[in-house]
């Protein structure tokens, strides 16, 4: 795990440099730059495999003239060293870096397709003038990009472009996805000009144009078998998919919280380990805790168990340093959980497993059950027209209201009557619609999800859902979470559940096993009945929440009041009056409905972290 960053089209070191002297948390152990007159790359390094000189990045091949930085993990790179140097192909590292230079040597551009991993990285082949970026099919590692100056510049994260030089604008499009959805929506950043690599792209770059390629997107193939094929198969890719991430020459711990995902990896990874030397870390609230669940896991399998109490002063403590790690708004407030969870796992380990991936592949939110049964009823034409009555006369004469549970019933319902199904399914995750955005601000009306990425080949509903989920939620929010939180602490996350093979075979399965009399994710609970305590398989989804309302009345509740009574971005994007009222009943918003006070402020804090204070 590290981060990477270059400039295409011009030799400029000096930038270099101080793009990595912002990536440094992400790869304390060592740094290093290539440069000739048309690239100039740079490599910030976590050694995780091959601890050695000879495995510093940028590296090349044996003739000099094919170079790499990369950031991420290659999990299948000894079978595919085996079958390169059958091949020819002469190595001088054990790094797994080292198999992406000569698989391109060998496949060309197809080189991406052989990779079992999670990366985003930077290719540059000097006898073509060709540079290659990619990120993972899956989105695990982020990748942005931007055009300045004339030449294309790249990173792990935004703040090392800024670097370059980058003049620092607002998306005002972007806003509207953030206050919608908490992040931005396809290849856009709040950000303006920034791009991010869509998870399983590459964009190939050469002097005279910039080629954009999906090689990789999720398919639905449902298989005709018997539930004890699909429940033993995806048992056996999972083991494989874990065993493959225990490869390392640092320690490895897991992130724990109790719930059915995370505990399944654990006790995949726990055999591995001697004695009670595997590390696992939980985190709760003064509020609001699921400790109990994961020590009773780490007891069951004897782990060394560590667990991190949040509290409103230690958030208020770290928290323009966390906004400042994550690039953009911290809409999903569980970051900060990361961060936190992260720091002490550094005490201990440098890898840890992560249990992410299942609810999206496996049908874990209630909504996958919930969105299609509504979405029937919808069809009947009289149900139809009644319902479009009813919401358009809320909004036109009673919203908002003082119950924020009827502002979130009306908005629910209101999403099922225009869009395809696979649109209204994405607008269910919202934090705002549309007609509430108008509402509160002055920024032109968009439509946001024209920018997400929907599916193009899946045959059933629950494998329209899933499908949006992973190609838009998991990678852009949930993932974004995982690699800004562990990375600010210099730790590497690996996620067993979102193996490439894992994903291709949970999209053969049938929706009929994945929610089963109403309970989401069935077949992975039968498929792993055999490792964990009854209790944790059948306890409800509960999320890896935060305690934000408490957050806000607390340690935190001067500087939100602060943000939004002098704010100068919600002074420009929100209206007078709403603003007002706002401020006026901020105790009971806060009570009412955190999630969009929490939203509100984040986006001013953002804002004050890379606009104000860097032009004070």
């Amino acid at each position: 795990m590290c981060g990477i960053c270059g400039i295409y089209g011009q030799e400029n070191k000096i930038v270099v440099q101080k793009m990595l002297d912002v990536l440094k948390h992400r790869g304390p152990d060592g740094e290093g730059i290539f440069s000739d007159q048309n690239i100039t790359l740079g490599h910030s390094r976590l050694s995780i495999i091959d601890l050695s000189e000879n495995g510093k990045q940028p590296m090349s091949n044996e003739d000099g003239d094919i170079w790499l930085s990369v950031n991420g993990e290659i999990y299948n790179y000894k079978e595919l060293r085996n079958q390169l140097e059958n091949l020819g192909h002469h190595f001088h590292s054990n790094s797994d870096s080292e198999t992406i230079i000569h698989a391109y040597e060998e496949f060309d551009l197809e080189f991406i397709t052989k990779l079992r991993g999670m990366f985003a990285l930077a290719l540059y082949d000097q006898k073509k003038n060709l540079l290659i970026l990619a990120r993972d099919p899956i989105g695990k590692k982020p990748l942005y990009y931007t055009n300045h100056q004339g030449f294309l510049i790249f990173a792990s994260e935004i703040k090392a472009l800024l670097e370059s030089g980058l003049p620092r604008v607002v998306d005002k499009t972007s806003i509207w996805s953030y206050l919608a959805y908490q992040y931005p929506l396809g290849e856009r950043t709040l950000f303006l000009g920034v791009r991010k690599v869509i998870p399983g792209h590459m964009l190939i770059i050469d002097t005279k144009k910039v080629t954009v390629r999906k090689y990789w997107d999720i398919s639905e193939k449902n298989q005709n078998a018997t539930e004890d094929y699909f429940a033993d198969k995806l048992l056996q890719i999972l083991k494989t998919a874990t065993k493959l991430r225990m490869n390392s020459d640092v320690p490895v711990g897991a992130f724990l919280s109790g719930g059915i995902d995370s505990s399944a990896v654990t006790a995949l990874a726990r055999p591995y380990y001697r004695d009670n030397d595997f590390h696992t870390f939980s985190v709760g609230f003064e509020t609001f805790s699921e400790l109990p669940y994961a020590k009773k896991v780490s007891e069951f399998l004897d782990t060394d168990h560590h667990e991190v109490q949040i509290t409103s002063n230690m958030v208020l403590k770290d928290l323009r340093k966390i906004a400042w790690i994550y690039d953009e708004p911290l809409g999903d407030a569980a970051i900060i959980n990361n961060y936190f969870l992260s720091k002490e796992a550094k005490k201990f380990v440098t890898v840890v497993l992560t249990g992410d991936g299942g609810d999206e592949l496996f049908a874990g939110y209630a909504n996958y059950s919930y969105n299609p049964r509504i979405y029937s009823i919808l069809k009947n034409s009289v149900i139809k027209k009644f319902a479009s009555t009813l919401t358009n006369l809320f909004y036109k004469r009673y919203y908002p209201t003082d119950s924020q549970f009827l502002n979130n019933k009306m908005r629910y319902l209101d999403f099922f009557l225009d869009l395809p199904f696979d649109r209204i399914h994405l607008n269910t995750q919202r934090n705002l619609g549309d007609k509430e955005i108008e509402n509160i601000s002055s920024l032109p009306c968009v439509d946001i999800n024209t920018h997400a990425n929907f599916p193009e080949t899946q045959q059933t509903t629950l494998g329209k859902m899933l499908a949006v989920d992973c190609k838009n939620l998991l990678p852009e929010k949930f993932l974004m979470k995982v690699d800004k939180g562990t990375m600010a602490n210099s730790v590497e996350a690996r996620i067993p559940l979102l193996d490439v093979e894992l994903i291709q075979f949970a999209f053969t399965i049938p929706p009929h096993l994945k929610i089963k009399n109403w309970q989401e994710k069935y077949i992975l609970r039968k498929a792993v009945k055999g490792l964990l305590p009854r209790e944790i398989l059948q306890r409800p989804k509960l999320g890896f929440g935060t305690t934000v309302g408490q957050w806000l009345q607390d340690d935190l509740y001067e500087t939100v009041l602060q943000k939004i009574n002098e704010g100068q971005l919600l002074n420009e994007i929100l209206k007078k009056d709403f603003r007002t009222q706002l401020l006026n009943k901020l105790n009971k918003k806060i009570r009412d409905s955190p999630f969009e006070i929490w939203t509100l402020f984040a986006l001013e804090l953002w804002y004050d972290t890379f606009f104000v204070e860097y032009n004070e």
